[in-house]
């Protein structure tokens, strides 16, 4: 019989399993083929290929997703907020209330609070804008009328004596700010006909009830990681004031703060349907003025008088 070195390789016949030099078409004992036996072997190497194949697929796949969501900060019902877009709002208002209040407002460990608070406050706007807007295109409420965008803007702009390169400096693109109007045209058309539908009794409690039972039944995803905001804060108080914390307020005064607010507001911009929310905050009592889901102007309460923040 033939014998084979322990380093030789061998092919085992499928038919009577006698050992056979590597490469071999037939079998040395009983003659039998061994191409059955070569097929089976290569048939298994596609197998472990594949199993790579999926892994490597399933490898890029969670990259890919983990790149996309950086890029977002969240989505409602699929539609996504981009983490430009919310940084461009941030850094906005950011200015804004340094301008306002100071530059220290974001400093140091009270300056990350605020930070948080801020952030949180603007993605919580982004989040009610989009509802609103899928819910009014949902309504039939899809585009302002022809015109009526390049109205509003000169109004603004005359109302406020501003000149497009004024509105650069404020960061403030024309065609963005468009945009901007176009859709608080929407959500404001869409909330006075087709959420308060003409009651103007307690407009801000329907609306909040509304928006809040909207947002149940969206599917809201959010990616940025901040900080839960438990209690509120107005944004001028500091040290030294009071603490700034929210404080339940006597309803009379609260309905009487409301009126001045609002007959404020519609005095200085002949404009209808905005709501007022009323807060405590020890310090003072502030009145913000909000408009298609966006506070518009804040004001101080007392003795029966506003001024503005």
């Amino acid at each position: 019989m033939e014998s084979y070195s322990e380093n030789t390789q061998r092919s085992i016949c499928p038919s009577c399993e006698g050992a056979n030099e590597e490469g071999s078409g037939f079998c040395a004992h009983c003659g039998g083929s061994l191409l059955k036996s070569r097929k089976n072997r290569f048939k298994k190497r596609p197998l472990l290929f594949g199993g790579l194949s999926l892994t490597l697929i399933g490898i890029t796949f969670f990259f890919w997703i983990n790149a996309s969501e950086s890029k977002l900060v969240g989505k409602v019902n699929g539609e996504e907020i981009t983490r430009e877009e919310f940084s461009k709002n941030v850094d906005r208002l950011k200015k804004f209330y340094e301008n306002r209040y100071g530059q220290g407002l974001f400093e140091g460990e009270g300056g990350k609070g605020n930070l948080n608070r801020l952030k949180t406050e603007i993605l919580d706007e982004m989040i009610s804008e989009k509802v609103l807007l899928q819910e009014a295109k949902i309504a039939g409420y899809t585009s302002a009328p022809e015109g009526e965008i390049e109205k509003r803007l000169e109004a603004l702009k005359k109302q406020f004596s501003l000149a497009d390169a004024d509105l650069k400096k404020m960061g403030r693109d024309i065609k963005d700010l468009k945009v901007e109007m176009e859709k608080e045209w929407i959500i404001s058309q869409f909330i006075q006909k087709a959420v308060l539908k003409g009651n103007l009794r307690n407009p801000d409690q329907i609306f909040d009830q509304w928006l809040a039972q909207a947002k149940t039944r969206a599917k809201i995803e959010t990616y940025e990681k901040l900080e839960p905001v438990t209690t509120a804060k107005a944004s001028c108080c500091k040290s030294g004031c009071g603490g700034g914390r929210a404080r339940s307020l006597d309803p009379k005064i609260e309905n009487e703060a409301k009126a001045k607010g609002l007959e404020y507001y519609e005095k200085k911009t002949q404009k209808k349907g905005a709501i007022a929310k009323v807060t405590d905050f020890g310090c003072h009592i502030q009145v913000d003025i909000i408009e298609e889901g966006k506070v518009v102007v804040s004001l101080t309460y007392r003795d029966g008088e506003v001024q503005e923040i």
